[in-house]
């Protein structure tokens, strides 16, 4: 089951997409964190087919921001072909994966996934310090959570800063706002 909502703000929309037990959680605290709520229209969705319950905006770029968990159990094809679309129309769009086996299926996906988004992010055993993994799944998922978390913000504020190129009267070179 795909989980979709749409953040909107200054006239942008960061749209994220979770799959899975872990993603929905992690789809869950992002949503709730403040640095979302202000000043921010929250429209929360499922996925229907290849598309969201509710349209996105045809005329305009999108971000996108897909945590992806239980890979295995997930058919991703019809996420891919939405994403396609919306790249071929000047989308952005990021994928995280949660391995939790590593198989053939799971290779498969990924590979689909990396056909597909503009960039896949693989988070699996974490390393602190001295290279010794952590040992608790609890103390992953944690640091997963943040991870993610940290990441959507990252990209929620990029989204929504204006890069719109415009001429620079002073240099006669192209320059972009922000």
């Amino acid at each position: 089951m795909l989980h979709f909502s749409k953040i909107s703000t200054q006239g942008k929309d960061f749209n994220l997409i979770a799959s899975g037990a872990l993603a929905f959680k992690i789809h869950n605290k992002i949503l709730k964190d403040e640095a979302f709520q202000r000043g921010s229209k929250i429209q929360r969705n499922m996925l229907l087919g290849s598309a969201p319950a509710r349209a996105l905006n045809q005329d305009r770029r999108n971000v996108f921001y897909v945590i992806i968990s239980d890979l295995d159990k997930m058919n991703i094809e019809s996420l891919c072909s939405m994403i396609r679309q919306e790249r071929a129309k000047g989308s952005y769009a990021v994928c995280q994966v949660i391995p939790l086996y590593y198989n053939e299926p799971s290779f498969k996906a990924l590979k689909t996934l990396r056909q597909n988004f503009d960039e896949v992010i693989e988070l699996n055993k974490f390393n602190l310090g001295n290279s010794k993994a952590l040992m608790s799944a609890e103390q992953q998922q944690c640091l997963i959570t943040d991870y993610s978390l940290s990441m959507a913000r990252i990209m929620y504020h990029v989204c929504v800063k204006d890069f719109a190129p415009f001429n620079s009267e002073q240099t006669g070179q192209l320059a972009y706002a922000s």
